[in-house]
Order: structure tokens, then sequence, then C-alpha cells
């Protein structure tokens, strides 16, 4: 693992990791990935986070991202939306070759429960932990059943062929898509029509996505009678 020691604005705790990038990849309209060469020893789970920073002065403040590739997979990636600020226009222009750094990285405790059959809703960019959780699942070769239920506002979702070709060789993984500006936001009635009653009493529940939208959820899962101490969730703030 590379250290970078002369990153500016370092504390004295602080250790900086060097990504390399590897790839650029467009995933819809407005969200995009990095790959980046995954350094040696760097261990994660399915729903960790890390901080990225750029190495120039004046961008050095980082910001937080899923992991959207698996444990399981050689190279690391995050999945973000495109921004209007300094920090993301910069993103959005990096090329293969170029180097970030990693500040930290780690678990809020949004984990996959391999022990009851998970419920995932994502909202826009919030699929990006699940297509961990998921490709982890299917490279393992074992898991709970799942159902996924991402929620976008057009057709043109990250990953949805990928994760369409998923459900289609997975028994255990059901994908849903609902286009908010046809169907309308998910409502208690379209998660009924989704889901069984056993899968509402038995599942734990994973919201991702903007935090109004993990909010939505939550009342809605609430109203369906999910215990609180079933649902996890992971809200994306401020990209």
């Amino acid at each position: 693992m590379e250290i970078y020691r002369d990153a500016p604005n370092r504390g004295p705790d602080d250790l900086d990791i060097v990504l390399r990038v590897i790839e650029r990849r467009r995933e819809s309209l407005d969200c995009e990935s990095l790959f980046f060469e995954r350094p040696r020893g760097l261990e994660f789970e399915p729903g960790d986070w890390v901080d990225i920073r750029f190495l120039a002065p004046e961008l050095a403040v980082g910001r937080t991202f899923s992991f959207s590739s698996a444990p399981t997979e050689p190279d690391l990636r995050i999945t973000f939306k495109r921004g209007l600020s300094p920090f993301k226009r910069r993103l959005h222009q990096v090329e293969p070759g170029e180097s970030l750094l990693i500040t930290q990285y780690g678990s809020n405790g949004f984990r996959l429960n391999r022990r009851s059959p998970a419920v995932f809703v994502a909202g826009g960019i919030g699929i990006a932990p699940f297509r961990s959780m998921i490709k982890n699942v299917i490279d393992d070769g074992a898991g709970p059943r799942i159902t996924l239920v991402q929620t976008s506002r057009t057709d043109d979702a990250p990953f949805r062929q990928e994760l369409l070709g998923w459900s289609g060789n997975l028994p255990g993984l059901d994908v849903h898509h609902v286009v908010t500006a046809r169907d309308g936001r998910l409502t208690v009635g379209a998660l009924t029509q989704l889901l069984s009653d056993r899968t509402i009493a038995d599942a734990s529940f994973y919201a991702a996505g903007p935090p109004a939208m993990v909010a939505a959820t939550e009342k809605l899962l609430a109203r369906l009678g999910v215990r609180p101490k079933a649902i996890m969730t992971d809200r994306f703030t401020g990209y």
C-alpha cells in the first residue's frame, strides 16, 4: 500500500493512501464511476464508505463515497452523481493515470445481514452500496434472498442493465425499477404489490439515497408494519 506523506493540510494522524485511476465510466445520464487500482492490503466490506481527496491544495477537502465495487472484485470503484461544486467538476474531469488520495475508510453499520431475506430500496445514486452487496453475494455463491427496488426519475438508472442481467441468472434476486417521472413516487400500495406478506414480516430492510427519499421510505415501511430494528439506512448528503 503506497502512502503519500506530503499531501496538503495533513494532520499528524492522517493516513493518505494513493489511488491510481484506471478508468472513468458513464453509468447514466448524470452518474459516473471511477475505477482505481486496489492498493495492496486494503480490505473492506460491502456497504463501507471511503473518503477521497485530490492532491491539489485548493481541493484538499475530500468527500465521502460508498464503494460500488465488491470486495471480491480486483479494482476499487466509486460511483457519483455529477454536481456543480469545484470538487465534483474536477472529479468529472479525472483521467486514467491520475492519482487521488484515500484519507480514511470504514463502516457506518450499513452491512448486509445474511441471516434474513433482504429488501433494498435505492433512490438514485443510493444504488452504489447495493451493487457492492449484490455482486459480493453473487461471487460468494451464497447469501439471502434479495429484493431490490430501484427508483429513479427516468429509465436511465445506474447499473440497471447489469442488475437485470444478474437477476436473470440468480434465482434469489428480484429486481424492480420504479420510474418516478412515469409511475410517481414509491407508495405503500406499490410496495405491497412487490413484496409478499411473509417478506414484509421476515426481511431486513435497507434504504439508501438522498435524505428526503430515505426518510419517506422509513415512513412507508412503518405503515407496512416493519419494525424499526429491521430497517437500516444510508443517507447520501451533499452529493
